[in-house]
C-alpha cells in the first residue's frame, strides 16, 4: 500500500566513482568535489576546551604553539599521542596522572577544539605545560618541514 521512496544518493553503491567534470568558467556548483575532501587527516590535536574557545596558534620555523586560557585545567598536564589507525595520529591532552581533563558533555569528544596539523609536524614530540592560567601545548616541526 504504501512506498517507500530511497533517496539517490542511496542507490550509488561507489561513492568515489568518477565524477563528470564540470567546467569552472560556467558558473555552476561545484559541490561534488567536496566529496572528494578525505574526512580523515594524518595529524589532529584535540585540546580540552570547548570548539568555540579562543585559542592563539603561533607558527615559528621549528613549532606550532597554541596558547588558550586553562580554565579549570590542573597544572599537572602532558601532551599524550596515539595513532589511530597506521599513519592517523592524534594528540590529546592529558593530566599527569593519565586521567582526562574533559568531564560531562566533552566525554564523547563531540565538542572539543580540534586543530587539523600538517603532514610535516612531529606529533609523538609534543609538550604541553599549564601554568598562570594558560594552557601552552608546542607540536615540533620536523627538519623536512617547509
Amino acid at each position: 500500500m504504501f512506498g517507500m521512496k530511497v533517496h539517490s544518493s542511496a542507490k550509488k553503491r561507489n561513492m568515489f566513482r568518477s565524477q563528470p567534470s564540470v567546467d569552472s568558467s560556467s558558473g555552476s556548483s561545484n559541490a561534488r568535489k567536496l566529496r572528494r575532501v578525505p574526512h580523515v587527516f594524518a595529524n589532529v590535536l584535540e585540546l580540552p576546551l570547548r570548539s568555540d574557545a579562543d585559542v592563539s596558534v603561533e607558527e615559528t620555523p621549528t613549532s606550532f604553539r597554541f596558547i588558550a586560557a586553562a580554565n579549570g585545567i590542573p597544572n599537572g598536564v602532558r601532551a599524550h599521542a596515539f595513532d589511530i589507525l597506521p599513519g592517523i595520529t592524534r594528540i590529546v591532552v592529558k593530566g599527569t596522572d593519565g586521567g582526562e581533563l574533559v568531564a560531562g558533555q566533552f566525554c564523547l569528544g563531540l565538542n572539543l577544539w580540534r586543530f587539523r596539523l600538517p603532514a610535516w609536524t612531529w606529533p609523538a614530540m609534543a609538550t604541553a605545560v599549564c601554568s598562570g592560567g594558560k594552557l601552552v601545548v608546542t607540536v615540533p616541526k620536523t627538519t623536512a618541514g617547509k
